[in-house]
């Protein structure tokens, strides 16, 4: 009996916590557009309406552990761009909007945490584990994605946000890294 249940425990962490999945939107791809209401549902947030802005997606759970770990880091990035075009638009998972909320609310957070009821964005951008994350660039296309979360990479996500936001601001860009697919490349080599 134990190993059966170890056996489905192993498949659903394979299948990336139980996740349907369409194609993974790789950098360079038009983001899938999405309205979706947060977490309280006393706003709806409508993706395209942002653009000229630079939007980093999360794709998260309460439950996730590495999620939860990698909320001060998004935290931090909402609060250090906070006076500039750029919007963090936390996508909860959870199974019910008010578990999201309450995890939000005890970690006194301000982002934008938004209710993905039944997964449908996450779908949408071939979400297959969570965390997942997708920069989307003043153009509406993905500029960096990248799944699971790693401190090391917050370099490069900064690296790509300022460079998107020179952009948006008058610059032409230079500080943009040149190869922003790095993590969508490394995603794509995991999951297959």
């Amino acid at each position: 009996m134990k190993k059966l249940l170890a056996a489905v425990a192993l498949a659903i962490l394979a299948l990336g916590h139980g996740l349907p999945a369409g194609a993974i939107t790789a950098t360079g791809d038009a983001a899938p557009d999405f309205t979706l209401s947060t977490l309280d549902g006393a706003t709806s947030y409508t993706l395209s309406d942002l653009k000229g802005q630079v939007v980093y997606i999360d794709f998260w759970a309460s439950w996730c552990g590495p999620c939860r770990k990698s909320f001060p880091e998004v935290q931090a990035l909402q609060s250090e761009y906070k006076d500039r075009p750029f919007q963090v638009l936390a996508l909860s998972l959870d199974r019910r909007a008010g578990d999201g909320l309450k995890f939000i609310q005890a970690q006194k957070s301000t982002l934008t945490a938004l209710f993905d009821d039944g997964g449908a964005v996450a779908n949408a951008y071939g979400v297959r584990s969570i965390p997942s994350m997708f920069i989307v660039g003043p153009d509406g296309k993905v500029a960096y994605s990248t799944v699971g979360f790693d401190p090391r990479a917050m370099p490069q996500i900064k690296s790509t946000i300022d460079g998107l936001l020179a952009q948006v601001e008058g610059g032409k860009g230079k500080g943009a890294s040149a190869d922003h697919g790095t993590a969508d490349r490394a995603t794509a080599e995991r999951m297959e």
